[in-house]
């Protein structure tokens, strides 16, 4: 039975016909904060669709280092290239915000990929968004200050949930942009004192967004530009 009309946008661009094909192989689960979805080289059983939930690809290093180098949310989907010769990936896949997904099997997307002409096409579209998107981020996290990244990246968090505030600790945002707590924490403190966010148990509510956009830098206008062009914004 096909679930009703999605929230993911890479779905819900889909032309009738091409979504009628793959509604009925969707199922929607629920994804927890931290919980690891692929492994690094782990084979990939089921691609995820996010609705309300933000998920990130994160670099580890020999040392257990991480680094975001990709996060997807409602826009898009967690890894497109297992049906086209990469039934793994390199880096490990975690949720950084809890919520809800559609969830399509491996084996369905590749029958999807090679019989669905649209979905392709849409899918396609997505992953050289997704690569730029990854490219600008390895430029971010080597060029600019560590606030103008925490700032860029709930400027894009808030694109992809309800409302104005989302779920993290001060560590896992910590882990993702490849920073230390305490520093992490003395720019949120910073972003509280301007009276652009406050902080509470655990989540950020932001209620000054033109002043988070302040602190950014031009990276989060650039791929949420990216995504537009392709429809996906």
């Amino acid at each position: 039975m096909t679930l009703g009309r999605p929230l993911n946008k890479l779905l819900r661009s889909l032309s009738r016909d091409a979504y009628q094909r793959v509604g009925p192989k969707l199922s929607r689960t629920r994804l927890d904060a931290r919980q690891i979805l692929y492994q690094p080289n782990q084979h990939i059983h089921e691609v995820y669709f996010p609705e309300s939930t933000v998920i990130c690809l994160m670099t580890v290093m020999a040392n257990g280092d991480t680094l975001e180098t990709g996060t997807v949310g409602l826009e898009g989907a967690s890894w497109i290239s297992a049906s086209i010769g990469a039934p793994s990936m390199p880096c490990e896949t975690i949720v950084a915000v809890a919520g809800e997904a559609l969830v399509l099997h491996i084996g369905d997307l590749d029958i999807e990929m090679r019989e669905n002409e649209h979905f392709r096409d849409v899918l396609t579209r997505y992953s050289h968004a997704l690569l730029i998107h990854s490219m600008r981020m390895t430029g971010c996290t080597g060029l600019h200050s560590l606030s103008q990244r925490c700032a860029r990246w709930m400027l894009t968090t808030l694109d992809r949930v309800p409302g104005n505030e989302f779920a993290i600790t001060h560590e896992l945002l910590a882990m993702l942009i490849g920073a230390s707590r305490p520093t992490v924490s003395i720019v949120i403190e910073d972003f509280h004192r301007k009276r652009i966010l406050q902080a509470e148990r655990g989540r950020i509510v932001v209620g000054d967004r033109n002043g988070l956009l302040s602190e950014s830098c031009d990276c989060y206008q650039v791929i949420k530009d990216n995504y537009a062009k392709v429809g996906l914004n």
